[in-house]
């Protein structure tokens, strides 16, 4: 079979395409989007709070992201945003985060090959509302 110049420089290109876009797809099923349940004021997605968990290194960062008189609490929990609790976090004031990570040991440092549940929420005055609930499996 003879192939061409170019047959083999467009198969070339079509494998390194393929390749490129598979890495940043993997990449992103660790990283993981979370907003509390609500999304008042003017824009769209505009959410009172927003958080991320990162699996490799169990990372969990919640930010406050309205000037709206609430914080925000994460309720980090085992097998579902129900579940039992493992800790739980609040930050106010927008623009304000705050962070875990599992290099802080203890409770941090979330069981592997398991389902982790997140409970996001505006929080004022001990009383939590509109709640997301998440869950992700934990396998990093």
């Amino acid at each position: 079979m003879k192939f061409t110049r170019t047959a083999l420089t467009m198969a070339a290109a079509a494998t390194a395409l393929v390749v490129g876009l598979q890495s940043p797809a993997m990449a992103s099923d660790s990283y993981h989007v979370m907003n509390t349940g609500d999304a008042f004021g003017g824009g769209v997605f505009d959410y009172s709070g927003e958080a991320y968990f990162t699996e490799h290194g169990d990372i969990i960062k919640i930010c406050d992201t309205d000037a709206d008189g609430y914080a925000v609490k994460m309720w980090v929990n085992l097998d579902d945003g129900y579940g039992p609790t493992l800790y739980t976090f609040t930050r106010g004031g927008e623009g304000n985060c705050a962070t875990h990570r599992a290099s802080e040991g203890g409770k941090y440092d979330l069981p592997e090959k398991r389902y982790i549940g997140f409970l996001f929420c505006r929080y004022k005055d001990g009383h939590e509302s509109e709640c997301a609930a998440y869950k992700f499996y934990n396998d990093f």
